[in-house]
């Protein structure tokens, strides 16, 4: 909760305390207390803004205050009021600790963090996706990259447009980076990140805050129609009801490993395509004049990050275009040609760790065929560091929220997915391989962390796979040593 949050529920308590023990004998001084709780609930209102798990204690000041003026004076009414006030007290404290105004972890970089969002359309594609106007292809992203200064504004987690009633909260939720604040003086690599499978370009903000900071220009894709929410320039919201073809795999138990491969693949050569156009849009505004971009992405040092499905994206996006130099996957899927063909570039995967699948996955609707992905996927990724080589991370007690933000939305298991490992601890481990790989690979500094000469965290093993040599396994306080992992 914040200061006024807390402010008002600590003057709330006093009054329903006062109203049980001292009520009537001091008035006077209840009155004083309920009218003081509505006026810091109105400040409350306009300074931190209003949001829906305050609802209850909202309420409770509006009772006291009600109460105050009349049946206070009276025994049996003030007691009533005053025990139905300090149960809305305890819900909504209740709710607010389930649902809190969250912190995402402070960056560690030496930059500042400046945030902007564009809305783009792409002049050579149509929109093909199910129940989708006829127009072109539109695509918005969201850039985070260093700013010359950390004064200013600080942007909020959500847009308003891109929530539904339950995270609306999100929107007066402030993030570390300022709101199109300027950029730092000189060019930074860009680094594109696709969001999961109906997932949202900034559900991994903590990941591309502390990318930016260190130097960074991160830009999150919305793909329109596979996104939960997307806004459009025209003030649209695009939502993931519409898929190409056969329709959203995950909502289809009949479908065979086949059909759904199908799909997967036709989706993903549309979000590939939305990063090259992106890719080029930013070339352009590198080069425009008196862009807030002019002079600032280097396009010539390019990588691609991506969680689960846009892992995907990311890997076959870098097998297509020359431009993409590295891949990090966040507990990613492949699919495409890069399947069978590997990626012959630095490729790098973070996930929780765990054997290769033997039973269904209870999850799915149909968990024979997630089954079959899961022996796809494991095969592809042995058959690419084997090939070509690249790095594991595997951290136990992660599980697949841990690559995103939503740990942090609430300390309940059973509503943020997480397994073991605190969201805290699993960004502390992540955040440092993800910024060491992209200095390794698009700045040519190598890192002790993805040499062996840092061991991992406890609950992380490193794996190093060179090109037709066993990998390497690193423990925490191990140093490498041949595995058969």
């Amino acid at each position: 909760m914040r200061s006024l949050e807390w402010l008002l529920v600590v003057i709330c308590v006093l009054a329903v305390v006062w109203a049980l023990a001292l009520g009537r004998k001091s008035p006077r001084s209840l009155r004083i207390l309920s009218a003081v709780a509505v006026i810091v609930m109105f400040l409350q209102v306009i300074i931190e803004g209003i949001h829906w798990q305050m609802a209850p204690i909202y309420l409770a000041a509006i009772l006291l205050a009600v109460g105050a003026l009349g049946p206070f004076s009276n025994r049996i009414a003030r007691s009533v009021l005053a025990g139905f006030a300090g149960l809305l007290l305890a819900g909504g404290i209740a709710i607010c600790w389930a649902m809190p105004m969250f912190h995402l972890p402070k960056p560690t970089g030496p930059y500042a963090i400046g945030t902007r969002t564009l809305f783009l359309t792409d002049p050579d594609r149509q929109e093909i996706h199910r129940g989708a106007p006829a127009e072109n292809r539109k695509v918005t992203i969201q850039i985070w990259y260093p700013a010359a200064s950390s004064k200013g504004p600080r942007a909020f987690y959500r847009r308003a447009k891109e929530t539904d009633r339950l995270s609306s909260y999100q929107t007066l939720v402030k993030t570390d980076s300022i709101q199109d604040a300027a950029f730092a003086s000189g060019r930074y690599p860009v680094i594109l990140f696709n969001h999961a499978y109906r997932g949202f370009r900034n559900r991994s903000t903590y990941i591309a805050q502390e990318i930016a900071s260190q130097g960074f220009v991160v830009v999150a894709l919305a793909h329109p129609y596979n996104s939960a929410w997307a806004e459009l320039a025209d003030g649209r919201v695009i939502t993931d009801d519409g898929q190409p073809d056969l329709g959203n795999f995950y909502s289809k138990p009949h479908m065979t490993f086949e059909q759904r491969l199908a799909v997967a693949n036709v989706e993903l050569g549309i979000q590939v395509a939305d990063c090259k156009f992106v890719l080029n849009e930013l070339a352009k505004l590198d080069q425009q004049p008196h862009s807030p971009f002019t002079a600032h992405l280097d396009t010539q040092q390019v990588g691609a990050y991506g969680h689960s499905f846009g892992g995907a994206v990311s890997a076959e996006l870098a097998r297509e275009d020359p431009q993409v130099k590295a891949v990090l996957e966040l507990d990613g899927d492949l699919y495409g040609p890069v399947v069978t063909e590997g990626l012959a570039k630095p490729l790098m995967m973070i996930s929780e760790a765990g054997t290769e699948p033997t039973i269904p996955h209870s999850n799915d609707p149909n968990s024979e065929v997630h089954l079959q992905f899961q022996k796809q996927y494991f095969s592809a990724v042995h058959a690419t560091m084997q090939k070509f080589g690249g790095y594991q991370l595997l951290i136990r007690g992660a599980v697949h929220e841990s690559f995103s933000d939503k740990g942090f939305f609430t300390p309940l298991r059973q509503l943020s997915g997480l397994g073991e490992l605190p969201a805290k601890r699993a960004a502390k481990i992540i955040d440092p391989y993800a910024v060491a790989f992209f200095r390794q690979t698009l700045l040519n500094q190598p890192q002790p962390l993805l040499i062996g000469e840092i061991p991992p965290p406890p609950e992380a093993t490193f794996v190093i796979w060179k090109p037709g040599s066993p990998p390497k396994t690193i423990s925490a306080n191990q140093s490498a040593s041949a595995s058969n992992h």
